[in-house]
């Protein structure tokens, strides 16, 4: 009898070890600068939502086991295998047809619809032309849905991860229409569930016990510590995070040299450009000439190597040059900024009113809007005040069109600069914020929809950027990087260039051996 107690407790002891050296200390923490305004894709705009999503969903291309594509090349069908919710209940292609609907209503609030508006009549059901069943959307049985496109889209797949495409609970949303603002509700199809969600605090994510692919995931749990950069830095020294910075925060300014210089900065490149959106809706900038006058003043590279430091390219263009239209720079030259100043004056009847630059409060913001604020005052003479905003209430001010110059950013969904310029297509997009929008432009893009020569198709999209550059709606100001410090022992985390954090195949070397 004693044998066998003796050999239990070594048996549980043993097992127990075995357990932490497996999987129990499989857990990271991850700095967010700003809690996500939302995690329901259908209304994730800013980034970092868009950044965490993929944790939390997947999308048809994930979840088809096969694909029929109609002679045209715009009809797609799509034969779901078998998955799960994170409730444990079946996703059906009604999940799909009724999340896209949902985003395409006129009464639903949400600033991605344009992204459907591939989708047969997206648009015009959107604009309250027509009524939702006439999108080109059907759910043929539990796990078919059919896609029907305007026109063909070569890059259709890469869209269907993007947000507004992921699936939503169907049976979810229609009982609790808040079901994304607590943990209480959230139901996921992806690799991860949310376990808790501490307002202003923290978010747990924990292994979805129903995804497909459960026993492929080696972290059991990931928490996002809501701090602001010089808060998240000083925790990541004290072992109390094991990633900061990009994507889903960024550095203190004043600690990128010394992160440089001691070789701990990571750098990734990053499909993505900083800009100011301007609306033009309003006085001062209803006048083009002060639009171009205010890009040619700054100085940019004061920007990129003094305040930011981090590898950043200067930009005067808005589609990253990874892209391929190579643009070059813009011909009018430093004497003609006077020239556009006066023009400007004469169109606004003799004086230019004050300039507000709002930004998402935060302090390389700030540093960015204030460099921009000190260089308008002293080369255009400008009244230029700065205005910081709570990131959520940010972002409602900007979708209201109640801001006048606003420091924003777009990040590649998928590799192709359409993904940059059909932004600013038509005014109403929920992404455009400018007020601003060209027949030409349309038909530009419109064009290069139809373009089979990749070639004549990329001279279109050149043409589209000179036009949209020529009017300026939005100030490009640089391409963006990815700056980031980890964990030494935490391997195989995939960074995109588009900014997303892929944490399937990620996992803690030696969990056992390095508690932090």
């Amino acid at each position: 009898m004693r044998i066998f107690i003796f050999f239990c407790l070594f048996s549980c002891v043993a097992c127990s070890q075995k357990k932490a050296e497996q999987g129990e200390q499989q857990k990271i923490r991850i700095s967010l600068n700003n809690e996500p305004p939302s995690l329901d894709p259908r209304k994730a705009r800013d980034f970092v939502s868009s950044a965490i999503l993929p944790l939390l969903f997947e999308g048809l291309p994930s979840l088809s086991e096969a694909v029929d594509l109609s002679p045209d090349g715009k009809t797609y069908t799509f034969h779901l295998r078998e998955t799960k919710w994170s409730d444990g209940t079946s996703v059906t292609a009604e999940d799909f047809a009724s999340s896209w609907k949902s985003v395409l209503d006129p009464q639903f609030p949400t600033d991605l619809a344009y992204q459907l508006f591939l989708i047969r009549n997206g648009r015009a059901a959107k604009m309250g032309e027509v009524s939702l069943d006439a999108v080109g959307v059907k759910v043929q049985d539990s796990s078919t849905l059919v896609v029907e496109l305007e026109q063909p889209i070569p890059y259709f797949f890469e869209l269907l991860e993007n947000p507004p495409f992921l699936p939503v609970s169907t049976k979810v949303s229609l009982k609790c229409p808040d079901w994304a603002k607590e943990a209480e509700h959230f139901v996921s199809n992806g690799p991860f569930q949310m376990q808790e969600w501490s307002h202003a605090n923290q978010l747990i994510f924990v292994k979805n016990p129903h995804y497909s692919k459960y026993d492929d995931i080696q972290l059991e749990e990931v928490d996002f510590i809501i701090a602001n950069a010089d808060t998240a830095l000083r925790m990541f020294e004290e072992k109390k995070l094991d990633w900061v910075g990009s994507p889903l925060g960024t550095l203190p300014i004043d600690a990128i040299a010394h992160l440089k210089q001691e070789n701990q900065l990571q750098t990734d490149p990053f499909l993505g450009t900083a800009f100011l959106r301007l609306n033009t809706t309003k006085a001062p900038l209803t006048s083009t000439a002060l639009r171009k006058a205010l890009s040619l003043s700054l100085d940019r590279s004061a920007i990129t190597e003094h305040i930011l430091q981090g590898g950043q390219k200067t930009a005067t263009h808005l589609v990253p040059p990874e892209m391929g239209l190579n643009l070059h720079q813009n011909n009018l030259k430093q004497e003609d900024v006077s020239r556009l100043l006066a023009l400007a004056k004469e169109e606004l009847g003799g004086t230019i009113a004050p300039v507000i630059i709002s930004y998402a409060q935060d302090e390389r913001r700030a540093a960015i809007v204030q460099a921009i604020q000190n260089q308008w005052k002293e080369k255009l003479h400008l009244d230029v005040e700065m205005e910081a905003i709570e990131s959520k209430t940010y972002f409602q001010k900007l979708s209201k069109g109640e801001l006048q110059v606003a420091l924003g950013s777009w990040t590649a969904d998928f590799n192709d600069p359409i993904n940059f310029l059909e932004v600013f297509k038509y005014k109403e997009n929920g992404t455009n914020n400018t007020g601003w929008e060209n027949e030409q432009y349309v038909d530009l893009l419109n064009r290069s929809a139809l373009c089979k020569d990749q070639e004549e198709r990329n001279q279109l999209l050149r043409e589209a950027e000179c036009l949209l550059m020529e009017e300026m709606p939005l100030i490009p100001l640089y391409h963006l990087t990815l700056n980031y410090l980890k964990r030494e022992d935490l391997q195989g985390v995939a960074l995109s260039p588009m900014g997303h954090l892929d944490l399937r195949e990620a996992k803690l070397d030696h969990p056992s051996l390095s508690k932090r």
